[in-house]
């Protein structure tokens, strides 16, 4: 009688390496669909992260957006709003004015209201040796010029860390010039602070820029040229209204390769006071250059002023003018400012 206990042993022992390696494969293809499955939670997890963190930061601009929103119609409601016949008190236009100066600046231009808020509470008749009531008004403005100019020079460093200025620049007097020549001859400063002396003795020649800061007479011109050099400022202060803390400016840009100014270039004249921003008070020339003239310093006592006129990054636009961010227009439309 034949030993069937035989067959089974040699069948498993045919069948061993077979079964060793389906055992591999089983084990890593169970492997492999763990890691597959730990890696799509993981990827998915990364995704979730990120998406949340989109929508807090959606959340959190809506928000704000909203309560700027409602905050700017409280404020706007007393001066724009019905008010029913009656108005209301110089003290609190004031104060209202202060609060839309300092929180909407940079998206609206709020000079008029800001001009009248100053006449009413103007004093009628001025008593020497007093603080003028208008001082806190004024005072509001200084700080949102030089708020504005601080954000333009942080936009210049930007506009020269971006590759579309190719010079080397170096400090210079607080401020930034270039070295290179451009090509309608040598490169002013991003801004120049003017000092105006009234007992200075006036100088009938007209001197060009040399430096970022000077000290005039009134009366005298100066010759401002832009960073590029393209243009030039012909500038001249004159009457200064020590009272009220105004001068009238007059100033004659052309273009730098002309020479000089010919009567078909537009003349600006204007009072400058304390309520001309850059932001909101400011020229734009022809070839993408802009400029912005105000006021830093009247000392009535002293017989100064002090003016600051500042240029813009070359195809720069104000807050209230642009959507995005002006160098990614600039690159959208695939300009390049040299």
């Amino acid at each position: 009688m034949p030993d069937d206990t035989q067959v089974p042993a040699q069948v498993q022992e045919s069948e061993t390496p077979k079964s060793r390696l389906l055992a591999w494969l089983d084990a890593v293809a169970k492997l492999v669909g763990a890691g597959a499955v730990l890696a799509v939670a993981m990827i998915a997890n990364t995704f979730q992260s990120r998406l949340t963190g989109v929508s807090i930061q959606s959340q959190r601009e809506q928000a704000e957006s909203q309560l700027r929103a409602n905050m700017f119609s409280s404020l706007i409601g007393p001066i724009a709003g019905p008010t029913g016949g009656t108005s209301i008190s110089p003290d609190r236009e004031q104060l209202i004015a202060q609060l839309l100066a300092l929180n909407f600046n940079e998206n609206f231009e709020l000079k008029p209201l800001l001009e009248d808020a100053s006449q009413r509470i103007a004093p009628k008749q001025p008593v020497s040796g007093t603080p003028d009531p208008r001082e806190p008004l004024w005072s509001v403005a200084r700080r949102i010029a030089e708020r504005q100019k601080a954000s333009i020079a942080w936009e210049w460093q930007g506009f020269r860390n971006s590759g579309q200025k190719k010079t080397s620049w170096r400090s210079l007097s607080g401020c930034c010039r270039s070295r290179a020549k451009a090509a309608g001859g040598t490169p002013g400063c991003e801004s120049v602070t003017l000092t105006v002396d009234a007992a200075r003795p006036l100088s009938s020649e007209t001197s060009e820029q040399p430096g970022c800061q000077l000290v005039i007479g009134l009366g005298e011109t100066v010759r401002l040229k832009s960073p590029d050099g393209n243009y030039t400022l012909q500038l001249t202060l004159v009457h200064p209204d020590w009272a009220n803390q105004t001068v009238d400016v007059v100033v004659w840009p052309f273009a730098t390769k002309q020479g000089r100014p010919v009567d078909t270039d537009t003349t600006y004249r204007f009072a400058l006071g304390w309520f001309d921003f850059p932001f909101t008070d400011n020229t734009l020339l022809p070839d993408g250059n802009r400029f912005a003239i105000y006021l830093r310093l009247v000392s009535p006592n002293n017989s100064k002023l002090t003016v600051v006129a500042m240029w813009f990054p070359k195809g720069y636009f104000t807050p209230r003018e642009r959507p995005l961010n002006y160098r990614e227009v600039q690159e959208l439309l695939g300009r390049t400012t040299q």
